[in-house]
């Protein structure tokens, strides 16, 4: 199916399609995911400004944002349970591969965090802009 602000998309679990981005100076493919339950459901008008939203994003903000959390983050307190921790930029350790957008607008896009291969790191950009895991996110 097409989407007029989405282009192709597909439905499993929601409606996907593929984007790329560059952060870091690095270009990356990631998953788009705007929510539905069911395929009947269209894409909604907030799902749609979202992502129009997000494309206009600078990766500069998206950086920043990362590197302010992690300048402030007591890696021993937030990586609890790992033996050995890895330390350095968020470049070094974080990777992009989806962006959700839930049904209200709601969007974040989420990165596998090799400090934490279970969970993982989501910048929440819209409404509000916060940086934290995925399970605080999902």
């Amino acid at each position: 199916m097409k989407n007029e602000v989405f282009g192709e998309i597909s439905f499993d679990t929601g409606w996907k399609t593929k984007a790329e981005i560059t952060l870091w100076g690095k270009k990356y493919t990631i998953r788009v995911r705007a929510s539905a339950f069911y395929e009947h459901e269209v894409i909604t008008g907030e799902q749609e400004k979202a992502y129009m939203a997000f494309k206009e994003v600078p990766a500069e903000k998206i950086e920043k944002l990362l590197k302010q959390f992690y300048e402030n983050l007591d890696f021993e307190e937030f990586y609890l349970d790992r033996d050995e921790l890895i330390k350095g930029t968020p470049d070094e350790f974080l990777t992009p591969t989806t962006l959700v957008i839930r049904r209200n607008g709601v969007c974040a896009l989420l990165f596998d965090d090799e400090n934490d291969p279970d969970n993982g790191m989501a910048v929440k950009l819209f409404p509000e802009e916060e940086v934290m895991t995925q399970d605080e996110f999902l």
